[in-house]
């Protein structure tokens, strides 16, 4: 018989202050979540909200969502189906859902004051992420990658995800449900092996003394992330120098000395943070960085790495750069790189900044800019409103409107971060604060 499982020590990390989202697809995992949390709920007044996405993907869909409301009901629960409108892109699809799952249940927290979101994951699924991961060598090197599912995770707005049951298998799941006489729904794609998670799982079985290996494993690699994680922080909190354009730079010296493992996640980090690209770099490209001549000049991840014998320098390159207009009460992440919030009652058009704007900046204003290097330039944004002036946020001597907030984004860190690099989170938070006096007029 399996052992009890004991509620309290599922949920004592999670804040009880404010409401809390349970996510419950009607599987297994999740309907074992549901039930566990509203037995803790109940004895430490705690409020859940019941909350089912449905991704428009299955026709069963409905009815899943409508059992889910079913058993919320009886346990007097609030149930809400959040839907994934829209049309879905034809590749990248569960990459997609998975976003825009997270998106939905993140903004809906914002809506109803809520700081947590709890998740149904186990340990097979964790064990089946080490395994799928390992398959695909994903950052060897690092074992960033091989730490699998963090029980803590930072969504982008900074809401909290838990994982309560990452220490507990499927089948212990199970045998709970069928305790109390619970039934739950067979999702018909956990049976496809299509899917690489379904060959995964099928080939791990019930083998529960593997499973916990994995875990174990797991955790020790979210230990040495963690640890890697630290350190890279503490270094570019220490040397990192960001003037205007922005242009971020950092002592060689500072990087060489330390291990080559900081070195690489640190110079990934600098280039996600001036490139704005979704994930890091491979490991193998910052190998080619770290193996190149002492004066040279490389693009990669959207972002132009300089070095020479005392720095490394980072700025975006001149390509591929959108252009958006954004209107009044829009929020728009233009470039991956920065999040655009109107407040005011006028549109603003957002581009890089042209040769022919530039060249009117300069002639308005009898000098050049003083930004170094000048190819800066041609990756940092531009902000046109209903007259003629031009914006250059991160550019000294240009004013933004009170009502016009224009914030550094680094999308590899701040979305979906993991515990284990907290304090990579923390080093963009420092970082955005620095920002802000590039605004300084002269």
């Amino acid at each position: 018989m399996s052992k009890p499982i004991n509620p309290f020590e599922l949920f004592a990390s999670v804040d009880v202050d404010s409401p809390i989202i349970v996510a419950v697809s009607g599987g297994s995992d999740s309907i074992a979540l549901l039930l566990l949390a509203s037995s803790w709920a109940k004895s430490v007044d705690a409020s859940l909200q019941v909350v089912t996405i449905d991704h428009g993907l299955r026709p069963e869909a409905a009815a899943e969502a409508a059992f889910v409301s079913g058993v919320s009901e009886g346990l007097n629960l609030p149930h809400l189906t959040l839907a994934w409108d829209g049309i879905k892109p034809e590749s990248g699809l569960s990459h997609a859902a998975r976003n825009a799952r997270y998106q939905l249940l993140e903004e809906f927290a914002c809506d109803i004051g809520a700081k947590t979101i709890l998740v149904g994951h186990t340990a097979n699924d964790q064990a089946e992420t080490i395994l799928m991961r390992n398959a695909r060598g994903e950052e060897g090197e690092q074992t960033r990658g091989l730490s699998g599912i963090a029980p803590i995770m930072f969504l982008p707005k900074r809401t909290t995800l838990i994982r309560p049951l990452l220490g507990l298998s499927r089948n212990h799941l199970r045998s709970y449900l069928r305790q109390l006489n619970q039934s739950w729904i067979e999702d018909p794609s956990n049976s496809d092996e299509a899917y690489e998670r379904v060959r995964i799982r099928n080939a791990l079985g019930d083998d529960e003394k593997r499973i916990f290996e994995l875990c174990k494993f797991a955790e020790l690699c979210g230990k040495l992330r963690q640890s890697l994680s630290n350190e890279v922080a503490s270094v570019l909190s220490q040397h990192i120098d960001v003037n205007q354009g922005p242009v971020y730079h950092i002592s060689k010296l500072a990087l060489d000395s330390r291990p080559t493992s900081v070195k690489k996640l640190a110079l990934q980090v600098m280039i996600a943070i001036a490139g704005g690209a979704e994930y890091f770099v491979s490991d193998r490209s910052v190998s080619r960085l770290l193996e190149a001549n002492c004066e040279s000049r490389i693009t990669m991840g959207n972002s132009v790495v300089e070095m020479n014998e005392l720095e490394y320098r980072f700025y975006r390159e001149k390509r591929n750069l959108p252009s958006v207009v954004v209107g009044p009460g829009d929020h728009v992440l233009w470039d991956g790189r920065y999040m655009i919030k109107n407040n005011s009652a006028s549109s603003y058009f957002c581009g890089a900044l042209s040769f022919d704007q530039l060249q009117h900046v300069e002639e308005t204003r009898g000098r050049k800019l003083g930004v170094k290097p000048r190819a800066v330039l041609g990756g940092t944004p531009s902000l046109c409103g209903d007259g003629d002036d031009i914006i250059l946020p991160f550019i000294k001597g240009f004013e933004i409107p009170a009502k016009l907030n224009l914030t550094l984004c680094v999308r590899s860190i701040e979305y979906f971060c993991p515990q284990y690099d907290l304090s990579l989170l923390e080093f963009i938070d420092t970082l955005k604060t620095r920002m802000g006096s590039l605004r300084h007029v002269d």
